[in-house]
């Protein structure tokens, strides 16, 4: 996390964009802007803030609609930035964000693999291979990122229901779903860690594809398991149909199986990225219904994110709903 720089409430005043009177004690994460379609930037000094010009290009914004197309909005980022935004928090979340930039960098070099698998001298196979398995620690390790978040965030809030007593919570996500390896029931989880009935269902949901994530992960790591079962197409990078765990997501259709039985990795990477961000967005939307929280720092603005790989994860959609291959035509932009 960088370093905090502490900024005067007569100071904030000049960012007419910001609710400085209700800041409380919470950190602000970008001094960006983008309204009446003009980027306002601010940046801290020994001085004070200073007004610049320019325009961010990986970067956080508030504004009331993107900037650009390419510009993602995630509701989890959002919450985080804009209302549980305290210190302590906030280098997780640093840390969630860098990931899901380099998931969007991971997708993009396994396009730019699938363009050289035809160059003998390049073994493709193997660089799809490992980044797939990068790719797949990634996710795993957003989970525990997000469990980091979910810990901190408890020892803060203070509970509507007194009759729950809050016990601190573990740091490792598989801690809060897995008991003796085996996923444990909502209600479990809500007697062991007194938590209340919505979010011990928010763990319950998501504790199966958290599982599966985590043996493939530990089967690459601790088995010596290194993605054999990836071959080179013309169409792209594919294994065959009946491949575990693979072959459980339900991403495959008949249609879009070749004739010897390989089907397409791409809509398998995307459901992997997919359901991984998912469980960051329902944490927002379920913790909102059981703790209040302090109002928006930034009212009526939206936190987006700018990324040079943005398009690549705004495409999973598309993947997974036409399970596409890489073969599969791009615009300009680099949308399938």
């Amino acid at each position: 996390m960088a370093k905090l720089t502490t900024i005067t409430q007569s100071e904030l005043t000049k960012i007419p964009f910001i609710d400085s009177k209700n800041i409380g004690g919470r950190v602000l994460t970008t001094l960006t802007f983008f309204e009446e379609g003009e980027w306002k930037m601010w940046f801290p000094s020994p001085t004070g803030l200073i007004r610049m010009k320019g325009e961010p290009s990986e970067a956080d914004y508030f504004a009331r609609m993107p900037e650009k197309d390419t510009d993602i909005y995630l509701d989890f980022l959002n919450f985080m930035t804009q209302r549980a935004c305290w210190a302590d928090a906030m280098q997780f979340i640093d840390g969630i964000r860098n990931d899901i930039h380099n998931l969007g960098a991971s997708l993009a070099k396994l396009d730019l693999f699938h363009r050289s698998s035809g160059d003998k001298r390049i073994e493709a196979r193997r660089f799809a291979a490992t980044e797939i398995e990068y790719i797949f620690g990634v996710c795993r390790s957003l989970f525990d990122l997000l469990q980091k978040v979910i810990a901190t965030l408890w020892q803060r809030i203070v509970l509507l229901d007194k009759s729950i007593k809050k016990r601190q919570l573990p740091e490792s996500f598989g801690r809060m779903v897995l008991h003796d390896e085996k996923l444990m029931t909502a209600e479990a989880i809500r007697a062991q860690f007194r938590v209340p009935t919505e979010l011990a269902a928010f763990y319950y949901r998501h504790g199966p594809f958290f599982q599966v994530l985590r043996q493939y992960r530990d089967n690459v790591v601790h088995s010596g398991e290194d993605f054999n079962s990836i071959f080179v197409t013309e169409k792209g990078f594919a294994v065959f149909a009946g491949v575990e765990p693979f072959a459980s997501f339900g991403v495959w259709t008949e249609e879009h199986m070749l004739t010897n039985r390989l089907a397409s990795l791409r809509p398998i990477v995307a459901h992997v990225i997919t359901k991984t961000l998912s469980a960051c967005e329902d944490f927002a939307q379920t913790i909102q219904k059981i703790i209040q929280f302090p109002p928006e720092i930034a009212p009526g603005f939206k936190l987006f994110i700018r990324g040079y790989h943005n398009h690549q994860l705004l495409a999973m959609k598309e993947v997974l709903t036409n399970c596409l291959w890489w073969e599969a035509k791009q615009d300009a932009a680099g949308n399938a």
